[in-house]
C-alpha cells in the first residue's frame, strides 16, 4: 500500500510512515531503495501482522505519470459532463467547444488550466538538501494529501478538489451567483499559505536549507486563482 514518510532519523535509521490513516514504524533494514529515506517522500510499504516488512521509494517519474493520468481523468470527466449537458439541451456535441469558450472566455479557461496543472504537477514548496546535493519538493495537492493523512491541513485537500470542480458550476447552474464559485481557488491559495506558514514556523527562505515557495507550483497558480476570482466577480456583477 502507498504511504508517506512522516519522520526519519538518519542517526539511528528509524522512522515513521503514514499509510491508510495509520502510523507505522520502520527501520533502515526494511528500506529497499538506493536513495536514502526522506520526510514527505511517497513509498510503497508492505505491512504484515502490524509490522513493516519492506519499504520502497516511489520514483518521481511514476508519481508524475500518475498525476498526469489523474489530471486527464478529471478533465475528461468535466468535458464529458458538459457534453452530456449540452446534448440534453439539444445543442449537440458539434458546438461544445464554442459553447464553453463563449460561456467562460479563453483567458478564464487558460487561468483555470494554469491553476489545475500548477497545483498538481509542479512543486509548491522546495527544500534544499546540501547533504544529498539536491533538493526535495511537493506540489500543493501532494502537501494537502500528506497533511490530510496526518489529521492536519485544515481541509486544504477538500478545498483544492472543490476548486477543481468550481469551473463547472457556472455552466450547469445558469444563475449569476454561480460565478462566485470561481472565488474558491484564490481562497484555497490563501488558506494553504496560512497553513504552510504555520507548519513551517512562520516563514520561508531559500537559504540555509529552509523551505521556499516556488514560482510555477505556488505563485503562478495563485496568480491564476486571483484572475479567476476577479473574472468571477465581474461576471457576477454584469450577468443578467
Amino acid at each position: 500500500m502507498r504511504g508517506r514518510i512522516l519522520q526519519y532519523n538518519s542517526n539511528d535509521g528509524t522512522g515513521v510512515i503514514v499509510a491508510d490513516g495509520q502510523q507505522h514504524k520502520f527501520a533502515i533494514a526494511n528500506w529497499k531503495s538506493e536513495t536514502a529515506p526522506a520526510v514527505g517522500k511517497t513509498v510503497e510499504v508492505v505491512v504484515a501482522e502490524g509490522q513493516v516488512q519492506t519499504v520502497m521509494l516511489v520514483s518521481d517519474d511514476v508519481l508524475l505519470r500518475e498525476k498526469t493520468a489523474e489530471l486527464t481523468g478529471k478533465l475528461g470527466s468535466l468535458v464529458g459532463g458538459i457534453a452530456s449537458s449540452v446534448s440534453k439541451e439539444g445543442g449537440g456535441g458539434a458546438g461544445l467547444g464554442g459553447s464553453i469558450i463563449e460561456r467562460y472566455g479563453k483567458p478564464t479557461l487558460i487561468a483555470y488550466g494554469v491553476f489545475l496543472i500548477g497545483t498538481t504537477i509542479f512543486k509548491a514548496i522546495s527544500v534544499s538538501n546540501p547533504i544529498l546535493g539536491g533538493g526535495m519538493g511537493w506540489s500543493m495537492y501532494d502537501i494537502a494529501g500528506f497533511l490530510s493523512m496526518t489529521g492536519g491541513g485544515g481541509g486544504i485537500k477538500a478545498l483544492l478538489i472543490l476548486s477543481y470542480l468550481s469551473i463547472a458550476v457556472p455552466f450547469f447552474w445558469r444563475d449569476r451567483r454561480a460565478w462566485l464559485a470561481l472565488l474558491l481557488p484564490v481562497l484555497t491559495c490563501l488558506w494553504a499559505l496560512v497553513k504552510a506558514r504555520s507548519a513551517m514556523g512562520g516563514g520561508f527562505g531559500p537559504g540555509g536549507g529552509g523551505p521556499s515557495l516556488t514560482i510555477f507550483g505556488f505563485y503562478l497558480p495563485c496568480v491564476a486563482a486571483l484572475y479567476l476570482a476577479v473574472a468571477g466577480v465581474k461576471k457576477y456583477l454584469t450577468a443578467a
